[in-house]
């Protein structure tokens, strides 16, 4: 458990990261009409997807079966995207259609980032399995 808590070190540092530049730029943001609940709900939102995602995928990992780290991947793919339409229309429902466009965009973009960042954690750990 603690080398898993470890090799996600970096993906919190992110989270702190990005919630630090927000407080920071949180005046420019605001004059470029970004709204920041929004950033920071779906900071949030992305950082404990990517969370349960890893955690899906080193317990899919430590099996000896393909079809189980198979599996492990598509479920963590498959909880992803059904939870981001599931917030998405949520946020829709909510604003009743005034979408914050640089708000959404900003975090597609960071779905990218966490995407990436944990894909990137993933490869160095199975790296370093033998049969993984």
């Amino acid at each position: 458990m603690k080398e898993t808590v470890r090799n996600f070190v970096p993906v919190i540092a992110l989270f702190v990261f990005i919630n630090i530049l927000v407080f920071i730029f949180k005046n420019f943001l605001l004059l470029h009409d970004v709204d920041i609940e929004f950033l920071l709900a779906a900071n949030m939102i992305l950082f404990l997807l990517c969370f349960s995602g890893f955690f899906l995928q080193m317990k899919a990992m430590k099996s000896s079966n393909m079809n189980a780290f198979i599996r492990g991947v598509y479920s963590s793919l498959l909880l992803k995207i059904f939870i981001v339409i599931f917030a998405l229309g949520l946020y829709l429902f909510l604003v009743r259609g005034k979408v914050n466009k640089p708000a959404l965009f900003t975090s597609m973009g960071l779905y990218i980032v966490y995407t990436g960042l944990e894909v990137a954690q993933l490869m160095k750990i199975s790296r370093k399995k033998p049969n993984a």
